[in-house]
């Protein structure tokens, strides 16, 4: 009885502590397979994309692969993301 008891404090002990684990990001900020974000044609760092203000964008363009290295180079065989903001009127 003591050696079931003992089993089942250890195992909770286990859950416990994995649940409490933080979890860390699928997709770090600096990873170099994400997606380069260019802001009105300038780069912008991936951390600041979410930052942009939604009522601002006129229009968000995605180039993947083959077509992101024909219009952009080698250098971003990951894709582009091109978001161009609304003009001030």
């Amino acid at each position: 009885m003591k050696k079931i008891l003992f089993l089942a404090i250890g195992m909770m002990t286990i859950l416990i502590l994995n649940a409490q684990e933080p979890q860390q990001p699928k997709l770090a900020k600096n990873d170099p397979s994400l997606s380069t974000y260019l802001l009105d044609s300038v780069e912008i760092p991936y951390d600041k994309v979410g930052k942009i203000n939604t009522e601002l964008i006129e229009s968000v363009n995605v180039f993947k692969g083959p077509d992101a290295i024909a219009k952009f180079g080698i250098k971003y065989k990951n894709g582009v993301v091109m978001i161009k903001l609304k003009k001030a009127k």
